[in-house]
């Protein structure tokens, strides 16, 4: 537990420091672009994130399997775990940057994104620079994982963080020497994070995390099913996810426009304070329940979940100080010009406190490694979401996107608790101890 409030703590400097240049870069895009590129660009990367689903739940697999041997004190079982996912990882997304960059040549981006045709060859680069970055970034990711999973969080977000703030200071030098470009954005926000997540990973695993630095002596792809066994179930988490919530973007630009994108995302990140704020408190325990799991501590588990519940409800103040400044930070900081409607800063605002609660629950069986009743919420929610999306887009606009959300969160909630609750006190038969 104080290794957990130790990693708390850390993590909080870390995301003050993270939200500041999370802040920072949005005026700092939308003033070296336009409001209206910026919209074009949160859509193409809202795709070509759409990537990080496609890890197989290989990386959630390993950081549960490498925790476990750990706590076993199986060291060379723990290498074998970083040697073997680096391996597999590299296949699978050097294979989808292959594929990503031959179905480039065929991809007509301004029909997709609905905006002018004379920017599709601008897109058709932007696209190939962030798919081959970004494949990388997934491969070198694995180090920040390995450092989660051995409960590390703040060392592994400091990772991040220094690569957004170098992004951020990419944007401002192409600010100062070059003209708006798409091109130059994304490979400040994308390629820049990617090239010093590489070099950090290099430089640890020659040092630090020597012990763990992965070799082809150490792969054994006897393990590969027992990582995948798990990680599989995160991978259709994580796939169903894409179509629940990585479609918003593509939706509203094509309903609302590249602008309307511009909006939803300004008001998305700002209320995300409450998200981020939360999951600081959150994320140390992912790994922490599971070293508690495997070592059979369900007594601390209990009443560390009865800690976390409590500290959820700071979620609440958090978002009433948050709606009460929003219209002056809107217009003093991060939109400027831009007029953004009350509502909007409402209806997110709750759906935040939403998601919190989930999250929750989402990180402590995540850690135990029960997510099978996760899984069925988002794959009924994956066949419904987009048309459900279109639909009340359509209708109210934002508030669909939002209102669609807030119900998947919601229901992962309300199965979430109930399937803890039995987990703690020893009740999880059936369903709910998968």
């Amino acid at each position: 537990m104080r290794l957990a409030q130790k990693n708390v703590v850390l993590l909080f400097v870390n995301k003050i420091l993270a939200m500041l240049i999370t802040f920072q870069l949005i005026p700092a895009t939308i003033g070296y672009v336009d409001s209206s590129q910026y919209g074009i660009w949160i859509a193409i990367s809202s795709i070509v994130f759409w990537m990080i689903y496609f890890d197989f739940g290989l990386t959630h697999g390993f950081r549960n399997s490498f925790a476990n041997a750990k706590a076993k004190g199986d060291m060379h079982l723990a290498k074998s775990y970083v040697s073997t996912s680096y391996f597999v990882l590299s296949l699978i997304f050097l294979g989808i940057m292959g594929i990503g960059l031959i179905a480039n040549q065929w991809i007509n981006w301004a029909v997709i994104l609905g905006v002018d045709s004379s920017l599709n060859i601008i897109l058709y680069k932007v696209f190939n620079l962030m798919v081959v970055f970004f494949s990388l970034q997934m491969i070198f990711n694995l180090f920040t994982t390995l450092l989660l999973a051995d409960q590390k969080p703040a060392f592994s977000a400091s990772i991040v963080t220094a690569g957004q703030f170098l992004a951020l200071l990419s944007v401002y030098i192409f600010s100062f020497f070059t003209e708006g470009s798409l091109i130059n954005l994304a490979f400040a926000l994308v390629g820049v994070p990617a090239i010093s997540l590489a070099i950090v990973s290099f430089i640890l695993f020659k040092t630090r995390f020597r012990d763990y630095a992965p070799s082809i002596g150490t792969i054994n792809f006897s393990l590969v099913n027992k990582i995948i066994g798990l990680g599989s179930k995160f991978f259709i988490i994580q796939l169903s996810m894409l179509f629940v919530f990585q479609f918003a973007n593509f939706i509203i630009i094509r309903i609302m426009g590249a602008e309307a994108v511009t909006t939803y995302t300004i008001v998305y990140r700002y209320f995300s304070i409450i998200y981020i704020v939360l999951g600081i408190v959150f994320l140390p325990f992912w790994s922490a329940f599971t070293d508690a799991y495997t070592k059979g501590e369900l007594s601390w588990m209990k009443s560390t979940y009865q800690r976390l519940s409590k500290i959820w409800s700071l979620s609440i103040l958090i978002f009433v100080g948050l709606f009460a400044l929003s219209s002056f930070v809107y217009k003093y900081w991060l939109a400027k010009n831009m007029v953004i409607d009350y509502r909007l800063s409402l209806a997110m605002g709750l759906y935040m406190i939403i998601l919190s609660r989930a999250n929750l629950y989402m990180y402590c069986l995540n850690g135990i490694g029960k997510v099978y009743l996760q899984m069925l919420i988002y794959v009924v929610f994956a066949l419904i979401s987009i048309p459900m999306m279109y639909v009340f887009t359509n209708l109210w606009g934002y508030y669909g996107v939002i209102l669609v959300s807030a119900v998947v969160y919601f229901s992962q909630a309300v199965v979430g608790h109930i399937q803890l609750r039995r987990i703690l006190n020893n009740l999880d038969n059936g369903i709910w101890s998968k």
